[in-house]
């Protein structure tokens, strides 16, 4: 794969580096980086979705602005990364589960 899914197109600039070992050292410190992506990716998500829900909106409608289920809707307001919580998974800071 020569380019990036389109969110990433950036992220090209790391498969043009001649240097090999410039490279694999360049690549390497993006996919350390990437459970720190999908963090800030998510709370980005979150805010969005708790905004829509300021706007007056339900979880049902955030749901079809956005393309997925009520249920879904509503697991991302309360910050959640899937249907049930991980053994100690909490909600992300500053979230508003009352919402």
């Amino acid at each position: 794969m020569t380019t990036p899914p389109k969110p990433f197109e950036a992220l090209k600039y790391l498969a043009d580096n001649a240097d090999a070992g410039a490279r694999a050292q360049e690549v390497g410190a993006a996919l350390n980086a990437v459970p720190e992506l999908q963090k800030w990716l998510r709370r980005l998500r979150q805010d969005a979705v708790l905004d829509l829900r300021a706007d007056g909106l339900s979880h049902a409608e955030v749901g079809k602005v956005i393309g997925t289920s009520r249920a879904r809707a509503q697991q991302i307001a309360e910050g959640r990364t899937t249907g049930r919580r991980a053994p100690g998974e909490v909600p992300e800071e500053d979230s508003n589960p009352g919402t």
